[in-house]
């Protein structure tokens, strides 16, 4: 579990330095990101917390559903991730 946990940091690191919101910030789709990305970085940063404590489970829990948020929005066109299949899960 503790070398999954290393491994889906990095990947979500990664995944994270290409993100950008694809929507105009005074739009309804463009706040929505914005406020997502920070939900997205929170559950992201308590992935690594709880990691540092030693506690696995729930660091592997954060990862995941800090990363369906990113799959999810991607997906949606409110954040781009690029022509990165690797990373993300596109509409096409």
């Amino acid at each position: 579990m503790k070398n999954k946990v290393e491994k889906y940091i990095r990947i979500e690191g990664e995944a994270l330095s290409k993100l950008k919101v694809s929507s105009p910030e005074n739009s309804f789709l463009g706040e929505f990101a914005l406020n997502a990305m920070e939900m997205i970085k929170s559950y992201f940063s308590d992935a690594k917390h709880f990691q540092e404590k030693g506690d696995m489970i729930n660091a592997f829990a954060a990862l995941n559903y800090s990363y369906g948020w990113i799959d999810c929005l991607v997906r949606l066109g409110a954040l781009d991730g690029g022509e990165d299949h690797r990373l993300f899960t596109h509409y096409k």
